[in-house]
């Protein structure tokens, strides 16, 4: 049961590093984390919703 889990998080890293395409932050830890369309997304609408305060 114990070697289940190692390939279910051995699957799940190499699921990550299939989805990888060169583009990571490193955290707090210092552990590489790859960058998702989603974490571009928040960063866009952050953005977007800042500029409303800029002087025109």
């Amino acid at each position: 049961m114990h070697s289940s889990n190692k390939n279910d998080e051995k699957s799940a890293t190499e699921e990550t590093k299939a989805d990888f395409h060169g583009g990571a932050v490193i955290d707090k830890n210092g552990k590489e984390v790859p960058i998702t369309e989603e974490m571009v997304q928040r960063a866009c609408k952050v953005l977007n919703s800042s500029k409303k305060d800029l002087p025109r």
